[in-house]
């Protein structure tokens, strides 16, 4: 009993000599955190544009099946942050044991109209929430990104070919120009990079 209970503290503390070179040897390869950045108040800061994209999305999608997933901010060093969230871009009535119908021509057209329309809502939108809210950001420097990426839940149609995210990023520096009137908004929306894949 005496034995194991003097190993367990000697495998304890070479484990922790091991961690501690570990991450020593990290941060001296640049992995560590940036310097000045307050992890704590970025993600604080995070929490409030989360909060501010679910609620512009659940406006744009209607509940119970509009945003799947809310909005999840990561940073990530040498890029700045990055938010996700997952919408259904429109609620299709799915074949069920009491109801086999496929979806009718009509039904598909009106499907595809609102997908369309809902895409470039989504377009328009995000590049607005960035400009009037991702001033709470401030632990990032001039130099970072900001990019919210909006995964496209969808039941695919025969015929459609849309895509299945939309990635909205923009520079901290070009925002800072627009929230000292340096930049209109429509200067502003076009230093915004909108990507499809």
């Amino acid at each position: 009993m005496t034995r194991v209970a003097f190993g367990s503290k000697r495998l304890s503390r070479t484990l922790g000599v091991f961690v501690g070179v570990l991450v020593c040897g990290v941060q001296n390869l640049g992995y560590g955190q940036p310097e000045g950045l307050q992890a704590g108040a970025l993600k604080a800061q995070m929490k409030v544009l989360e909060a501010v994209i679910n609620e512009t999305l659940g406006q744009t999608f209607a509940p119970p099946f509009g945003v799947l997933e809310k909005a999840k901010g990561s940073y990530l060093p040498d890029f700045g942050v990055v938010f996700s969230v997952e919408v259904n871009l429109y609620p299709m009535r799915v074949p069920n044991p009491f109801d086999m119908r496929p979806s009718s021509k009509e039904e598909l057209e009106k499907a595809r109209k609102a997908k369309l329309e809902r895409i470039g809502i989504i377009k328009q939108a995000v590049p607005r929430l960035l400009a009037d809210h991702a001033s709470t950001l401030r632990e990032l420097s001039a130099n970072d990104s900001i990019a919210v990426v909006v995964h496209l839940f969808d039941t695919p149609t025969e015929g459609e070919n849309l895509p299945s995210q939309i990635v909205i990023e923009v520079k901290k520096r070009d925002l800072e120009q627009y929230w000292n009137k340096n930049l209109s908004f429509e200067g502003f929306r076009g230093k915004v990079s909108t990507l499809e894949l």
